[in-house]
C-alpha cells in the first residue's frame, strides 16, 4: 500500500516533466516516509549481490527450553530484510521478519527464536522472495 501511494505521488509530482533517477529516488523516499537509500544504492547505484546465510543455531544455555539463538550473516554487500522460518521436532512452525537495519553496522546478527522445543529446521527466505546468490547456505537442519 505504501509503495502504491508513493508511486502514485511520484507520477503526480513529475507528470509531463523530465525526472532523473535521483528525482524518482527522492520522491519515493519522501512519499513513503522512510529513507530507502540502502535499496537504491544496492540495486541501482552499485551492483551488489545478496548472500544471507545461517552461520549457527545454538540453544540458549544449551537447553532448548530456553530458546534457540540463530546467528545469521550477510556474506556480500547487498542489504535486505531477513525472513526466518523455523520448524520444531514436534512440527510446530514459526517465522520472524527482521528489518534491513540489522545490517547497518555489522555483517552478523544474532536473533533468539521464541520456541521452547528442539528445532528440526531453520531457514532464511524459505519462499525465495529475495535474489540470494546461494540458497544452499540458507538452511540449517537439526539432528
Amino acid at each position: 500500500d505504501r509503495f502504491d501511494y508513493a508511486f502514485r505521488e511520484y507520477i503526480r509530482r513529475w507528470a509531463f516533466k523530465h525526472p532523473t533517477p535521483w528525482d524518482f529516488f527522492r520522491s519515493m523516499d519522501n512519499a513513503s516516509g522512510e529513507s530507502l537509500a540502502w535499496f537504491w544504492k544496492g540495486w541501482f547505484v552499485e551492483n551488489y549481490k545478496l548472500d544471507q546465510t545461517i552461520l549457527s543455531v545454538k540453544y540458549d544455555k544449551d537447553d532448548a527450553a530456553n530458546g534457540a539463538i540463530v546467528t545469521i550473516g550477510n556474506q556480500d554487500q547487498l542489504a535486505m530484510p531477513v525472513y526466518i522460518s523455523y520448524e520444531t521436532k514436534s512440527g510446530a512452525k514459526g517465522s520472524l521478519k527482521l528489518p534491513v537495519e540489522v545490517w547497518n553496522n555489522t555483517k552478523t546478527w544474532k536473533v533468539k527464536l521464541p520456541t521452547t522445543e528442539e528445532l528440526k529446521k531453520v531457514e532464511i527466505d524459505a519462499d525465495k522472495v529475495f535474489p540470494d546468490v546461494n540458497f544452499g547456505n540458507n538452511v540449517w537442519q537439526g539432528n
